[in-house]
């Protein structure tokens, strides 16, 4: 089992409040790329027919850094401005327990 840990946030954003998650979220993303041990990337999709549903995940190199994440005065600052624009918004921190790579031929 390796130290990784990973960030998966479930928002259900209010509707018509999409595009201003959007800018909020790359936000949120330039806060992280700021922080002394930032993510190694980070994805947000939206679901393909409701289009107010998206979630975010990425890895941290430990969960260390994702404590000293949520402690950042900044980041709490960005997951209130999403929080503002969403019904619901739901963090968690994840450990990897299994990985499959399939290849395509």
């Amino acid at each position: 089992m390796s130290e990784q840990a990973y960030t998966l946030a479930m928002y259900r954003v209010k509707p018509g409040k999409e595009d201003e998650f959007l800018q909020v979220w790359n936000e949120l993303a330039a806060v992280f790329s700021s922080l002394p041990s930032p993510p190694m990337w980070g994805s947000l999709i939206r679901h393909l027919t409701d289009r107010t549903l998206f979630y975010s995940f990425g890895p941290w190199r430990n969960a260390s850094h994702v404590r000293a994440m949520r402690e950042s005065p900044s980041v709490g600052a960005t997951f209130a401005r999403l929080q503002a624009v969403c019904e619901q918004m739901t963090p968690g921190d994840f450990e990897l327990v299994r990985h499959v790579d399939l290849q395509q031929r």
